[in-house]
């Protein structure tokens, strides 16, 4: 497989836009070369509600990005990730091509095509059709048949599907700022790549990335991501809560969420005092830290009923090795892995991009886990399998990703 020398990881969120860039040594090891972060504007729960705005957030990113790093930005591998993102399985059946001898590439790229033929609304589209299992003359079980003897074969895959409009919405952005891009992936796989362990991945293990407007929900076994929901539950609800009870502004429950928040009072000291400014900013007061918390938790346990209801329809938390992997922004409120792992009562740790040897503090965080992915991807993986699309859809998404197994090995 081609190695490119040189890519760029693109995570476009409903609070900010981030890209790193980075280099793959001989030793195929990745290195980071820089990291840019904007405010984003356009954006609401995944979803672009103004082009020109988003084309401005990603442009000023790819500009500063430039600036560090001294390098032009023409292609990014670009993370999606939307609320109307869905998962359905599906299987398929074909005759080997040349009955009696070997599976070919061609024998795989036909089942998996058949794969892709699921029923949809006219609005949605297929973004991915990840493999499962390949099943030859009734043997299952098989990662890759290339090259194995049978006549019959047949494929279990999860096929991945979102709005037509908000892929087209993405592309559109792109487009006004000249940009391509070279691959266009799920979230949840590229925080897989950057965040989930080889161990976690074949033993079983949920991942949590919790983002300003939404929360995405997948569940990994035996290598490979085996569900995938979207709740329209994120960190910004929290910031919310905090404005409209301390009658202050967005901004200044931000800060106080980031400098004070606790995922629960029990943590708060009784004493312990914070200031805070009205909506207008002309007046400060103290309030307790202990009713700051108070806020949060109520809103916190309101989000983890909702992430476990989701994830018991997924499966079974007790049946996977590596419990939860929380990530994201929301993941740094202080406090939250820990109320989350008594809650779920599985253990649970944070989701940081350690897959990526030698990153600093200030890179090796939950919320930059999208772009590191993306830039992961885009120098390991070069030109992905891709088929047609039934959808219509013009320019690079009348493309879909095989997104094939070795990406988890």
């Amino acid at each position: 497989m081609i190695k490119r020398n040189i890519a760029v990881g693109l995570d476009i969120g409903s609070c900010e836009v981030k890209a790193a860039l980075g280099v793959m040594n001989h030793l195929q090891e990745v290195h980071v070369l820089g990291m840019a972060r904007v405010s984003s504007a356009g954006l609401r729960k995944g979803n672009i509600i103004d082009i020109e705005s988003t084309s401005r957030s990603i442009d000023n990113c790819l500009n500063e990005l430039e600036r560090l790093t001294g390098r032009e930005v023409l292609s990014t591998v670009t993370g999606f990730s939307s609320i109307s993102i869905c998962a359905a399985d599906n299987r398929a059946v074909i005759a080997v091509g040349n009955p009696g001898d070997v599976v070919t590439v061609e024998d795989k790229e036909r089942v998996l095509s058949s794969a892709t033929n699921i029923s949809l609304p006219p609005d949605k589209t297929v973004v991915h059709v990840i493999e499962r299992q390949y099943i030859i003359d009734g043997y299952d079980g098989v990662r890759d048949p290339v090259g194995m003897a049978g006549n019959r074969l047949e494929a279990e895959a999860l096929v991945i599907y979102a709005a037509a409009a908000a892929m087209q919405n993405l592309q559109r952005s792109a487009q006004r700022i000249n940009l391509s891009f070279d691959e266009t992936i799920y979230n949840q796989l590229l925080i897989a790549e950057s965040v989930l362990l080889p161990a976690e991945k074949e033993m079983g293990v949920a991942l949590i990335d919790m983002g300003a407007g939404t929360t995405e929900i997948s569940i990994f076994n035996q290598g490979n991501i085996k569900s995938t929901s979207v709740l329209p539950i994120g960190a910004d609800y929290i910031t919310k809560d905090l404005a409209i009870v301390l009658r202050t502004s967005i901004e200044e429950a931000t800060r106080v969420k980031e400098q004070f928040g606790l995922a629960s009072p029990e943590m708060a000291p009784d004493d312990m005092m914070i200031e805070i400014h009205n909506l207008q900013g002309s007046e400060a007061k103290q309030i307790p830290q202990k009713l700051v918390a108070e806020i949060i938790s109520a809103r916190v346990l309101e989000m983890l009923e909702m992430i476990y209801t989701e994830l018991q329809q997924q499966g079974d938390l007790n049946k996977l090795a590596g419990g939860i992997v929380f990530t994201g922004g929301g993941a740094q409120l202080q406090g939250f892995v820990t109320l989350m792992e008594d809650f779920m009562d599985v253990p649970v740790r944070l989701g940081r991009p350690d897959t990526i040897k030698g990153l600093s503090s200030e890179l090796n965080q939950p919320q930059n886990a999208v772009a590191l992915g993306g830039l992961i991807c885009g120098l390991r993986h070069q030109d992905p399998e891709l088929i047609q699309d039934q959808s219509g859809i013009s320019g690079i998404f009348d493309r879909i990703n095989y997104w094939l197994k070795d990406l988890f090995s």
